[in-house]
């Protein structure tokens, strides 16, 4: 099975946190303007508006996971369904329940924290402090120490803190990354290849597939690094900050199972120039370690169960050589005993089977970067200097830089200048107090993440809250111990800077190609979507896709093609001004966001952009190379609920364009047509969703040679109020439109898996074929929930095949692999119907692991033909060629079936066999056709 890009996992995560981030601003526009329309009257035109937005955010915002808000949302939209499809405006009352409804989603002042703003130095009157520190404040904690700790700076008097203070400081020696809580991630974040910068020199051959016979040889043992002395300055200057050490070189032990993903790994690690060491048993391993030590230690999950005794060796290895030796740990598993044998081993991060090497890759990047990081930076704000340069003593000794400050004025400019990871601050301070401080702090953006953690002695609880409530993170009661104050230092310091590394916010543009990461582009484009007048400004999406990408990648190899692809983004962020950018969207695809240029405009740069890169001569190896691009232009304006939607739409355009001659399709909506009859059908499926209200039809497939095994199609249907039978043509389009398909589909296949259950019990095992949108197959979680349905009922996956459709899987082909490949260990077979002999037919087939093959209705409608007669024999010989059984559906006639059984076709479906019904009851062991 061919090899793809692992992205769009990641790229639906990025898009639900960008949409969830900006959701609170959506709500209140939505509602404000409704509220408009209820106090200052309503016009035909602003309430069709009004209705779509509210529809798209409520189906968005329940695909990812803001249930509560959903439901909220589809009130409202209901409530103006009613009125649309009466083509009537609402009246005083429905104004009274709309505004209720409106409230209960952002109310009119939305609640914020609140923020102090107290006056600084209000009266001039100095507050006095809640508690009087002993001179001998920290002494009792002195057993905690190891070694004598030189002063940080003299005191006025000439004489240092410890003197002062009346005891004999020692030194800690905790380093900010001893005792680091384990990180575990089930799929980590990906960073985009277009981020890395090329490398220089040429990438080293590609790995071969297969495991070697033997591991390379070990290398031999080298000395202990020296330790670095604990003595320093007394009052060093801030060490210039310094770039990570780049770790392309860096040695890496990788305790492999030779697994289809680790072997992917090992391959990408060793193009990229990393020193990698294959080992085949813990053993091994251990000799290893005894030997040298790595820059990074990997873990398979066949290893899982001696991660504690592979632990103990690596703390032996991490004492000795003095660095942190990062342990990522890879489960198959997520597990309580598995998580807490990672934790003992000491490992720093535990990934629950990756489903690509690009997710270890990342989260390999994520640990080598930080194991090189710069020190930590501690701002102290503490107007006692005494216990100020005390703790400054003890977080520099543990490898931190910390920094006091004594007067709440200096505060702000102290951070400007020392740019603080984290703020130590005091509560009671003269002329201003560490509350009305940090509200201040929190008005700066740049400000507004840094952890900020109260120290002091106070023990009221009220005025903790509201030191918290004024932007505070955290409150550590005096006395605290030294290394209780390194622990919590340290660890609030990580996980700040964690969680800038993942957002992005440090550096969100590549600095060799100029392509900003896909997480700011996603944030940017759902911020500009938020916009109150997104629908009348200009701006738009521009979305080029490289053709051919898979057979570039099978020709370049990833190394060259990411070499290729980089040169591409350079060239097309060279074609950019103003406050245009580009972003890296997936393997063969680049997004231009243009927040101000009309659409006339749009489509100007999409033509000439395209037409620059058809005639750039790319070299890539020594060999020169020329691409195919298609452009797919999107405006802002169209109303979408959130990035992901509208990046669809602009995607679907380049496909379009494909085959046009100027390469470039702008998308344009259909035009709004008001049916009533589709805003009652629509209506109806939201009440069979949630009352159960559906119908299942079932249509048997009988063998053409003749057999035993029962096997049916269901149908969906829909009953409305006269008792009319809706078929799912009618349904399914409408229920698509209103992001309503999940909760359709998952209902049909919790109904058939009912049916499989009762069928079982009684001793009539059957199998029944379901069809499923892509849109469904794509949605997170739901081959999760697929497996926990059969796993509750007790059904074999052997029972149940998922029919899929070609042209549906044609838009989603990287999704449907992946949610393929994680079915198939529960036995779940896979139907692709409507299939047609073309190039994407063969390539769907190649790649997906289907069981059967549904003839696309264009064969039965010309089956008098002679060439679909040959077309036919083909199809079914590539089939069998492949294992696959052929299925003919829609067969009416005996002619008709007579001529299928001459082409070598397996199956047969249709009012020929039997009309579809509610019930199972068809004879297979007397059918013969």
């Amino acid at each position: 099975m061919a090899t793809l890009a692992p992205e769009d996992s990641q790229q639906r995560a990025e898009l639900r946190i960008a949409f969830l981030r900006h959701l609170p601003k959506r709500l209140q526009q939505v509602c404000r303007r409704g509220r408009r329309f209820c106090e200052q009257g309503w016009d035909i035109n602003g309430l069709s508006v009004l209705h779509d937005d509210v529809q798209r955010m409520a189906g968005v915002a329940g695909r990812y996971g803001a249930v509560d808000v959903s439901k909220q949302l589809l009130a409202v939209e209901e409530l103006l369904g009613r009125f649309l499809e009466q083509e009537q405006l609402p009246d005083s009352a429905a104004n009274r329940t709309l505004t209720g409804l409106l409230d209960g989603l952002a109310p009119e002042l939305p609640g914020t924290a609140p923020v102090i703003t107290a006056p600084v130095g209000d009266s001039g009157a100095r507050i006095e402090r809640a508690e009087a520190t002993p001179s001998h404040y920290w002494r009792r904690w002195t057993g905690d120490l190891d070694e004598p700790l030189p002063a940080a700076e003299d005191l006025p008097d000439g004489t240092d803190v410890h003197s002062r203070a009346g005891f004999s400081l020692d030194a800690v020696g905790t380093s900010p990354g001893a005792g680091d809580s384990i990180e575990i991630a089930a799929a980590p974040p990906i960073q985009p290849a277009s981020e890395r910068p090329a490398p220089a020199a040429a990438p080293a051959p590609p790995r071969p597939a297969q495991r070697p016979a033997a591991a390379a040889p070990r290398p031999a043992a080298t000395p202990p690094r020296p330790t670095v002395p604990a003595a320093r300055p007394a009052a060093p200057p801030r060490a210039t900050p310094q770039a990570p050490q780049s770790k392309s070189s860096a040695r890496i032990y990788h305790l492999s199972d030779a697994g289809p993903v680790s072997l992917e790994l090992d391959q990408r690690l060793e193009t990229m120039g990393y020193e990698l060491e294959l080992l085949e048993s813990a053993d091994e391993l251990r000799e290893v370690l005894a030997a040298l030590a790595p820059d990074l230690l990997i873990v398979d999950a066949e290893f899982e169960h001696e991660l504690e005794s592979i632990g103990q060796v690596l703390k032996t290895t991490r004492d000795r050589s003095n660095a942190k030796l990062p342990l990522l740990a890879i489960a198959s598993e997520d597990s309580m005993q598995i998580k807490l044998a990672a934790r003992r081993a000491g490992a720093d991060a535990l990934m629950i089977a990756p489903p690509t090497a690009a997710d270890v890759l990342a989260r390999i990047h994520e640990l080598l970067e930080s194991s090189g990081e710069e020190s930590y930076r501690v701002l102290i704000v503490e107007d006692d200097r005494s216990q100020g340069l005390f703790a400054e003593s003890i977080l520099r000794n543990a490898g931190m830089e910390a920094k006091v400050v004594s007067d709440a004025f200096e505060v702000l400019d102290a951070m400007d200048a020392f740019k603080p990871d984290m703020v130590l601050m005091d509560l009671y301070m003269p002329e201003c107090d560490g509350t009305e401080l940090t509200a201040l702090i929190r008005e700066r953006d740049e400000y507004l993440h840094t952890p900020i953690v109260f120290l002091s002695g106070e023990s009221d609880l009220d005025k903790h809250y509201a030191a918290l409530d004024a932007g505070g993170d955290d409150f550590l009661s005096k006395p605290i111990r030294p290394k209780h104050l390194i622990a919590a230092v340290s660890n609030r310091v990580r996980r700040a800077r964690a969680m800038l590394r993942r957002v992005g916010t440090q550096d969100p543009r590549d600095a060799v190609t100029g392509l900003y990461n896909r997480r700011y582009a996603l944030d940017r484009i759902t911020e500009l979507l938020g916009a109150e007048d997104v629908r009348s400004r200009p701006g738009g999406v521009l979305f080029f896709d490289l053709d051919g990408i898979g057979a570039l990648r099978e020709k370049l190899a990833l190394s060259g093609l990411e070499q290729l692809l980089g040169e591409v983004g350079a060239l097309l962020v060279g074609e950019l001004d103003g406050p245009d950018f580009a972003t890296r969207y997936g393997d063969g695809c680049f997004v231009v966001v243009c927040p101000d240029r009309p659409e006339g405009a749009l489509d100007t740069l999409a033509s000439e952009t395209r037409a620059k890169l058809i005639a750039h001569s790319f070299s890539v190896g020594g060999r020169p190379l020329r691409l195919r691009v298609s452009v797919g232009v999107c405006a802002l304006r169209h109303g979408f609920a959130d990035a992901g939607g509208l990046l669809n739409v602009a995607e679907r355009c380049s496909r379009e364009a494909r085959g046009s001659e100027r390469g470039v399709r702008r998308y344009e909506p259909e035009r709004r047509t008001e049916d009533p009859k589709a805003s009652s059908l629509t209506l109806l499926i939201r009440e069979a969703i949630e009352r159960d209200g559906f119908e299942l039809l079932y249509q048997p497939i009988v063998a053409v040679q003749g057999g035993e095994e029962s096997q049916f199609q269901t149908l969906l249907r829909l009953r409305d109020g006269e008792g009319k039978l809706h078929t799912a043509a009618e349904v399914l389009p409408l229920a698509e439109k209103a992001d309503l398909m999940v909760d359709v589909d998952r209902w049909v296949l919790a109904s058939a898996l009912r049916t499989i259950e009762q069928r079982r019990s009684a001793g009539k095992p059957v199998r029944l074929f379901v069809n499923q949108a892509a849109s469904s197959l794509a949605t997170p979680g739901h081959g999760d929930w697929i497996a926990s349905q059969l796993k509750a009922r007790g059904v074999p996956g052997s029972e149940l095949v998922l029919e899929l459709t070609l042209d549906d899987i044609d838009a989603h082909t990287r999704d449907m692999v992946g949610f393929c490949e994680a079915l198939i260990p529960t036995g779940v077979r896979f139907c692709l119907s409507r299939y047609e002999h073309s190039s994407i037919g063969e390539s769907v087939l190649e790649m997906l692991p289907v069981d059967f093959v549904k003839l696309a209705p264009k064969y039965l409608m010309a089956l008098n033909l002679p060439g679909t007669r040959d077309d036919l024999r083909q199809i079914v010989e590539n089939a069998h060629r492949r294992s696959l059984q052929v299925i003919a559906q829609r067969v009416e006639d005996a002619q008709s079936a007579a001529t299928l059984w001459m082409s070598g076709i397996d199956f047969i479906q249709g009012n020929l066999v039997q009309q579809a019904s509610g019930e199972l009851n068809f004879d297979f062991q007397a059918a013969v056709l």
